[in-house]
């Protein structure tokens, strides 16, 4: 399978790579020689040039191990450790057997073992599978130290931003249909009415962001929040930013405690808030990851049949500019020095709206925002790849 094949092809690698890579973990570097790669090394062999695939007993475990060391180098601050430690990379880590990498890798995320297991280990691998097919495609196995920042990944094929920058001549090109966008992150430049904006787009869940000043939860009507075993934004950003003890177990809902008493103070009781209110709460927890303040925005009503959500546009454009609003009167007060803000893509989940029209809505409210105050660092974040295309696809049609 080649990597110019197109973006169709791209998950399916993702997948096989993925296995290889959790294989590669099970094993250890000691042992690496041990491990059936198929894919893998077709990978390096096509970042490097070389054509044709190794045979059996042939793997240069060097070269994947160099590549594995690079890709997991480029993940973000919070992510790295954890990385060399699952992978062995970490000086005294590389004779460990698997489980007690895993023990350690789980106690320093902070989370207990089962849920490292079934969760952050699986994404975090999965990361790593991303950053290799992406430095394979730039040409570059585990390119680092981009313009991008730490933690960056290079898009690809060709038509996605430029690998090194996500700016130039290649921003122009982006894909028109929906791809399926490498986990990471990733700068476009964009242009606005006041101005050319760079937007940072996550590929990756919201609450494992850090350095942002305000990570922002999308909420419904009512203010209540996703239950914490939910993959909602909501659910996701409640469990992390809770206390937990030594297993795991949530000791203190922070998050949702706090939400709870803002609404007693200011929303009607059982009553809903109009749609774009947004309500400010500490990071809780999440605070460990430089994050100062979560931001509610009230945008889905419940349907009045079934257990769905409906989603209006014009709630999500209120709700961003409320954000702003409020994030500019924080900063501006003095008390908190706030600079960045990372919106999800409203209502693209059980929301009603389509990915590409919560981007769309999001970038409209950003154009009066930005243009009021330009300084602010603005930040899109979903775990979708796919919804991560629709957002390239409606920054490039701001340039058509």
């Amino acid at each position: 399978m080649d990597l110019g094949d197109g973006p169709g092809q791209y998950p399916a690698m993702l997948d096989m790579l993925s296995r290889e890579l959790h294989g590669i973990r099970a094993l250890g570097l000691l042992r690496l020689h041990e491990a059936a790669l198929v894919e893998l090394p077709g990978v390096l062999a096509r970042s490097t040039g070389v054509d044709g695939r190794p045979g059996p007993g042939e793997v240069d475990t060097h070269a994947v191990e160099e590549a594995l060391r690079r890709a997991v180098d480029g993940l973000d601050p919070g992510q790295r450790e954890v990385g060399r430690i699952t992978f062995g990379l970490l000086p005294g880590t590389r004779a460990l057997p698997a489980k007690e990498r895993r023990n350690r890798a789980a106690g320093l995320a902070g989370i207990s073992v089962d849920r490292f297991r079934k969760h952050q280990e699986k994404l975090l691998i999965r990361q790593v599978a991303a950053a290799i097919l992406a430095a394979a495609a730039s040409g570059a196995p585990g390119t680092r130290g981009s313009a991008t920042g730490p933690g960056s990944v290079a898009l690809a094929p060709a038509s996605w931003p430029s690998p090194e920058t996500g700016k130039g001549p290649t921003t122009p090109g982006l894909s028109r249909s929906p791809v399926s966008v490498p986990a990471g992150r990733h700068r476009v430049d964009t242009p606005f009415p006041h101005g050319e904006v760079t937007i940072t787009l996550h590929v990756a869940p919201i609450e494992l962001i850090e350095g942002v000043d305000v990570l922002v939860s999308s909420e419904n009507v009512y203010f209540e929040m996703s239950k914490t075993f939910r993959r909602t934004v909501s659910g996701s950003l409640r469990r992390a930013g809770a206390k937990k003890d030594a297993g795991g177990r949530i000791v203190d809902d922070v998050i949702a405690q706090q939400l709870r008493a803002w609404s007693e103070r200011s929303a009607p009781p059982g009553l809903p808030v109009a749609p774009g209110t947004v309500a400010v709460t500490s990071a809780g927890a999440l605070a460990a990851h430089g994050v100062r303040r979560i931001f509610h925005a009230a945008v889905t009503t419940p349907c009045a049949t079934g257990n769905g959500y409906e989603t209006a546009p014009e709630a999500v454009a209120e709700a961003v500019r409320r954000i702003f609003d409020l994030a500019g009167e924080e900063r501006d007060s003095g008390e908190v020095p706030l600079r960045s803000v990372a919106l999800p893509l409203f209502g693209a989940g059980r929301g009603g709206l389509s990915a590409r029209r919560s981007a769309e809505a999001i970038l409209g409210a950003l154009e009066v925002a930005l243009a009021a105050d330009p300084d602010w660092s603005v930040h899109l974040v979903t775990r979708n790849p796919g919804s991560a295309g629709a957002v390239l696809d409606a920054l490039a049609a701001r340039r058509r």
